[in-house]
């Protein structure tokens, strides 16, 4: 740094004193600023400087303002290429620091009455690391005389008064310059002798404040009141020295706020809010026991509940489905009454379902054709939905739920909204009693690992749920698919019950009941590859087969001995060109292969047929065994040629493969059904019934007597929501595991970031935190993949069967299932790491935070809602969730820098919810942050926005585009979920 007038330092100890004075004076007098350091330009001899702004003095060494010591040189150090020291200040209180200039105007009357047009004047500098000072006289800007001071001490004054100072000198030295003022000067004095040979000190420098100051010397006052009269030299100065505002004499650094109150304060408060979040969930979620025994049912209510069951018969012919121009039915015609149950069987495949789902007019992906008639009349889809119920082969229920819940939910949002709650409990507890679960009404449905009430129980509380809208006919597909024998007749008996003494009409499919389930059955059909085998009474099957020539032996159980009759019949080869008859080929011996069970010299029965293979291949095995290599080879070729026959015919793509025909066995069986009695009977009555068509109207019936609206939207809403707060508190794992997780990391984090410092280490922990903190809520999001997927079946069969609208399950969903699980984690993770760490403790910072939190956390559980939407896989939901936290992740601004990608890609931050986030964070806690990094002994301001900019963040962006931003993202994911979820996530048959 230069010296009080630019000069070096040299110890009068190694040259003159007088000499090195002479040199400094004549060679380092410069102009400009102090600031400008060895670019300072010379002084021109008999020239006065202009000073820049804020700058003043001869030599312009006197800082006047705060922003003339911008970029100031710190404590004597050179500045490095484009370094620049921030918070630099002007000191003028008049102590030496490091090195102090003062600019004090000459106040003794005397002096200035001899020189009016030569305003005198003097500059005091010391250096604090040599303790010098040096002492110059000016007239006119020009220098008449100089001293240097050596030994030097400075403080504060306590006797003179506050913020006095003084300085103390043992040794002066001085040296006039010849021919200036009072040293040679024509018509001045000449104290050049003086000066050499008297001054010698000690001398001293004091100023008070509001008193001047004074610089004495016993020679010099001596020769000032000689001279002029006054006792020492008397001067009014202005002093300024560039320091960085933590070295001011006196400055004491602030403590850190202490936050601790603020800080419990804000926990307590967010511990209020959770609390509270988690007694509405125990209170919606509770049981309550008053749900039983305390209902008392209007006589009104009582005489509506007898009249809401319509019967009703159903009659359809000549049924026909066809899908990609294969027939998958055709030809199907039946009837089920009141009061009777109708039981669809045949083989795996033989379309049993298809034919159910037509029935109960599901939506189908292909061609249905024939016609259905209502008590003999054409009912429209929408009239016949409202009188029918739809059982699903695998129950859907939710696990939480008890069973008297389950049903009850299903009657609140089925059953008209005039009819009072009373009546509608009143119906649930009917309605099991039908069924025989009244007893279980209490148990949880349960799911796989925490059972509860046993699988022909469930299927009961399946039927239930439709049963208790009162539905004229019951469609149920497979209804003891998986149970037991015991459950299934249970189920079945149920059925049976319901339809004789309730009067209603039952249709299910069943795949190879036992005898006894089959001796319950009112009308049957059989079905075999999608034609009509067997449709009327189950009691006349037995006669009917004898009639064909197939009777069904004695004790033999009618449903296994049809299915292997249809079985076998349809193994057979379709090809026309294939006879029967080529089956028994050379090797005939080899009887025991199940596709020749039937050939066409068998017994007419399946059991017959079966002896006759055990006979054959007795004698087959005899035969076998003696040693003949040419029948044996010749056995296998054929059996090799047959086999690669049929596999050829079977890949082989048909050019119209609806037309393919039938093997002939079963073409049979479908034809003497088509010109039997049984079928002809069956054509009358359906003749007869469209003809007369003297029954009640259904859609007439229904509208009278139940047509009045059903659940509205806000009721709606509100038993959904009441259903997922259940769910959710009686499954409370993955809420705790989300609660008990943001306490922890949160805990975690405070002992890693506690108490961030101020300087770039802490700016850069800052940032890590904030970068961790969006990393954790946005992977701990994906667990909202099976919030979705596990009810995803659920929902689809209870749209299907017009529970409530997909739009008021979805609300519920968002706003109590996803909400308690997205906004409560982030408050107390919050609570607890805001005040650990040590972040700006301010109310709006520490909102603004848990603003940013929330809706960072809203916004990646809206992503994944809508990927566990849209993809019906949760494995490939999981994985594109992944990808997608992956890439905002990579672009939140911490991994790669704004400004390296360029304008062509600048746009990926603005698409990453991440860098949104992860912005608003950083701007909200370091905006106003000053940074104090310790370099050259003393701490250096940084502004932290300073440094926000270099990792291309912008410090006014909070509020605009980044939290907007958010929730923008969160708006436009959970719309564009809704839309998925409306029009995408329906019941495809």
């Amino acid at each position: 740094m230069p010296t009080g007038v630019g000069r070096d330092r040299l110890s009068h100890s190694t040259c003159v004193v007088s000499v090195c004075l002479r040199i400094r004076a004549k060679f380092r007098s410069e102009c400009d600023s102090l600031a400008d350091g060895e670019k300072r330009r010379q002084r021109e001899p008999g020239q006065k400087c202009d000073c820049e702004d804020g700058w003043g003095g001869v030599n312009c060494n006197v800082c006047e303002t705060d922003d003339a010591c911008r970029g100031f040189p710190l404590a004597g150090k050179p500045l490095e290429d484009g370094e620049e020291i921030n918070n630099m200040t002007c000191y003028k209180g008049g102590l030496t620091v490091f090195e102090n200039h003062q600019m004090c105007k000459v106040t003794n009357r005397k002096i200035l009455d001899m020189l009016p047009d030569r305003p005198p004047e003097v500059t005091f500098s010391c250096n604090k690391q040599t303790d010098t000072c040096q002492f110059q006289f000016w007239t006119a800007q020009e220098e008449s005389f100089y001293c240097s001071l050596d030994t030097c001490t400075s403080g504060a004054d306590p006797a003179a008064g506050i913020n006095a100072t003084r300085y103390d000198c043992e040794h002066i030295q001085c040296k006039c310059v010849p021919g200036r003022f009072i040293c040679g000067e024509n018509g001045s004095i000449d104290i050049s002798d003086f000066l050499k040979d008297e001054i010698r000190g000690p001398a001293s420098f004091t100023c008070k404040p509001g008193g001047g100051c004074k610089f004495e010397e016993p020679a010099m006052n001596e020769l000032i009141d000689t001279i002029f009269g006054d006792g020492y030299i008397t001067l009014e100065c202005n002093g300024g020295e560039c320091l960085h505002y933590s070295q001011v004499p006196g400055y004491v650094p602030p403590p850190k706020p202490d936050n601790s109150n603020w800080i419990a304060l804000s926990v307590a408060g967010i511990g209020l809010i959770v609390l509270s979040g988690l007694a509405v969930l125990w209170y919606a979620g509770r049981t309550r026991s008053g749900d039983f025994g305390k209902i008392r049912l209007p006589e009104t209510e009582t005489a509506k509940l007898m009249s809401e069951h319509v019967p009703a018969s159903l009659h359809f012919s000549d049924i026909a489905y066809s899908l990609g121009g294969r027939a998958i039915l055709e030809g199907i015609s039946g009837s089920a009454k009141p009061g009777q149950l109708l039981a669809i069987m045949g083989a795996s495949g033989a379309g049993k379902s298809t034919f159910l789902d037509i029935l109960a007019r599901k939506n189908k992906r292909g061609l249905v054709s024939g016609h259905m008639l209502v008590n003999g009349r054409e009912v429209s889809d929408t009239d016949f939905k409202k009188v029918v119920g739809f059982v699903d082969q695998e129950d859907t229920l939710m696990s939480t739920l008890t069973v008297y819940e389950t049903v009850l939910y299903s009657a609140l949002l089925r059953l008209p909204r005039e009819m009072s709650l009373e009546a509608k409990k009143y119906r649930t507890l009917e309605t099991m009693n039908e069924l025989g679960i009244l007893g279980i009404k209490d148990s949880r449905i349960g799911s796989a690992g925490r059972r509860s009430i046993s699988g022909g129980e469930k299927r009961r509380v399946s039927i239930a749920c439709e049963l208790v809208t009162s539905p004229s006919i019951l469609f149920l597909d497979e209804p003891t698919s998986g149970l037991d024998a015991f459950n299934a007749l249970s189920v079945v008996e149920s059925l049976v019950t319901l339809a004789r003494d309730y009067n209603r009409t039952v249709v299910f499919t069943i795949h190879q009941p036992r005898s006894n389930i089959v001796s319950l059955f009112d009308q049957l059909i059989v079905l075999a590859q999608g034609k009509l085998v067997y449709s009327g009474e189950a009691a006349k099957c037995h006669e009917y087969l004898v009639d064909i020539s197939h009777p069904c032996p004695p004790g033999f159980n009618l449903a296994d001995f049809l299915i292997d009759l249809t079985m076998h019949a349809g193994m057979e080869p379709r090809s026309l060109e294939s006879p029967a008859a080529e089956l028994s080929t050379s090797d005939d011996d080899n009887l025991r292969d199940e596709e020749r069970a039937f050939d066409q010299g068998a017994a007419p029965s399946s059991v017959s047929g079966r002896s006759h293979d055990r006979s054959s291949s007795t004698v087959a095995d005899e035969t076998e065994l003696q040693p003949r290599a040419s029948s044996v080879a010749g056995s296998a070729t054929g059996y090799v040629k047959r086999k690669t026959s049929q596999l050829l015919q079977s890949i082989t793509p048909s050019s119209h493969p609806g037309d393919t025909p039938l093997p002939p066995r079963l073409q049979a069986l479908v034809d003497i059904f088509g010109n039997s009695a049984i079928y002809a009977a069956l054509k009358q009555d359906l003749e007869e019934v469209s003809r007369t068509a003297d029954l009640p109207d259904v859609a007439v019936e229904n509208s009278v007597t139940r047509g009045r609206k059903r659940a509205g939207w806000g009721t709606q809403f509100r038993i959904l929501s009441g259903r997922a707060f259940k769910n959710l508190y009686r499954d409370p794992a993955l809420l705790i595991t989300h609660y008990s997780s943001a306490v922890a990391v949160a805990l975690i984090c405070g002992f890693f970031y506690h108490n961030v410092t101020n300087d770039i280490a802490g700016f850069q922990n800052r940032l890590g935190v904030f970068f961790f903190t969006l990393a954790l809520f946005g992977f701990s999001s994906l667990s909202s993949l099976s919030l979705f997927a596990n009810e995803r079946i659920l929902f689809m069969r209870e749209r299907s069967n017009g529970y409530y609208s997909p739009f008021t399950y979805f609300a519920s969903k968002i706003l109590f299932d996803i909400a308690p699980l997205r906004v409560i984690p982030p408050l107390i993770y919050g609570a607890i790491v805001y005040g650990l760490v040590g972040l700006v403790p301010t109310a709006p910072a520490f909102w603004k935070f848990i603003l940013t939190l929330v809706l960072f956390n809203l916004t990646t559980a809206s992503v994944i809602l809508l990927l566990s939407i849209a993809f019906a896989s949760t494995s490939v939901a999981s994985l594109i969730g992944t990808l997608i936290m992956l890439f905002n992740l990579l672009f939140a601004g911490l991994l790669i820098n704004r400004q390296t990608l360029g304008t062509t890609w600048e746009w990926l931050n603005l698409v990453s919810f991440f860098h949104a986030a992860f912005e608003a964070l950083s701007v909200n806690e370091l905006r106003y942050l000053q940074l104090k990094e310790n370099k050259y002994g003393v701490d250096i301001d940084v502004p932290a926005a300073a440094i926000l900019s270099t990792f291309g963040l912008k410090a006014q962006s909070f509020w605009w585009p980044n939290i907007s931003l958010l929730g923008i993202f969160f708006g436009t994911f959970t719309v564009s979920s809704y839309l998925v979820l409306h029009f995408y996530v329906k019941e495809k048959r």
